[in-house]
């Protein structure tokens, strides 16, 4: 991007005093890194910033959250539905990583009520609900655009707090390409990966908050549900389902499932990989999808209300709009191998 693209959005930020930034729901480490890593930054132009999830993110993302890391004029908590009677006001709302106003779940109106409004992204999308938009789908992770942002500002490498924002923009990029692992990363991707560990030094720690603390219940539930993963298309596509019982049996949380849709794709020959976890109710199915270059899943998704990327994507699947979710299953199932040929 260049410059004059992000003109907009520093006269924006320059005009307002209190920003509200917004993750996407079910945030991961790329909406929280960028998030967070924007929240320093602002924080440091002497701008007040909350940021509100939808619910608490996963605790091995907890060292980019934790209250005692903040600083004073950065406050982040959960969102509460229920006290939309007390919504705060904003001068500017920025939804970073989002690629449809869907994506902000309960905080839309939150989002609606700041004087102004912004998108920055790098998904694959014509969402238009933010009047200024910077979205750049050349980017490995939106945390790079928050880094490009950044180095707009020609005294950025004096920021207050740069160090902590070198550690949110790595982890937001480490993340969201599968530890530099994905065919979305760039010379540029190691160019500012390398920019940010002369900042803030080794980055080797957050590797290990990330993915070297399994809990023992996140390795019950895999050493149960592995035995359960099906394949379709002579082996191609694996698909597994694991229910809120199972969870329960083993004392398995949400968090203890983020590894699992990007597993399903390590197995041989599979091109496609389809991992369904509980939503809210019991009639709710959230479903991750992972690729190799054989099915652009993020279109496929879109196709059923979701999104992403072309090699990870995800939709939510309510049954109380459609078929039971075991006839869905069949049905995308089929249009996977369609697209597979």
């Amino acid at each position: 991007m260049l410059m004059q693209d992000w003109k907009q959005v520093r006269k924006a930020i320059s005009e307002a005093e209190h920003i509200l930034l917004l993750p996407h729901i079910h945030a991961d480490g790329d909406s929280l890194g960028s998030a967070f890593g924007l929240a320093y930054f602002l924080c440091g132009q002497g701008k007040t910033v909350n940021i509100f999830s939808e619910e608490l993110p996963p605790g091995n993302l907890s060292f980019l959250y934790r209250s005692d890391r903040l600083p004073e004029g950065v406050q982040f908590s959960v969102w509460q539905p229920d006290a939309e009677s007390e919504l705060p006001e904003h001068d500017l709302a920025i939804a970073v990583d989002t690629s449809d106003e869907k994506r902000m779940g309960n905080r839309k109106e939150l989002f609606y009520r700041a004087k102004g409004q912004i998108r920055i992204d790098h998904h694959i999308s014509d969402a238009t609900f933010a009047p200024i938009t910077v979205c750049n789908t050349g980017w490995a992770a939106a945390a790079e655009g928050i880094w490009e942002l950044i180095q707009t500002y020609e005294d950025y490498r004096q920021a207050p707090y740069l160090k902590e924002i070198a550690e949110c923009i790595y982890a937001g990029i480490l993340t969201d390409t599968g530890c530099f692992a994905y065919a979305s990363v760039t010379a540029e991707t190691h160019a500012i990966a390398a920019e940010l560990i002369r900042i803030a030094g080794n980055m080797a720690w957050q590797y290990s908050e990330l993915y070297e603390n399994q809990k023992k219940s996140e390795v019950a539930l895999k050493a149960a549900a592995y035995r359960q993963i099906e394949y379709y298309g002579e082996g191609r596509v694996a698909f597994l389902q694991i229910t809120r019982d199972e969870m329960e049996a083993v004392g398995a949380t949400d968090d203890d499932l983020e590894s699992f849709a990007s597993f399903l794709r390590c197995i041989e020959e599979v091109c496609v990989g389809i991992f369904v976890k509980p939503g809210k109710t019991a009639r709710e199915f959230r479903i991750s999808l992972r690729s190799d270059n054989h099915c652009d899943v993020a279109a496929l998704a879109s196709q059923f209300g979701g999104g992403g990327h072309k090699r990870a994507a995800g939709l939510l699947y309510k049954e109380e709009n459609g078929a039971p979710f075991s006839e869905f299953k069949k049905i995308l199932i089929g249009e996977i191998l369609k697209w597979m040929g």
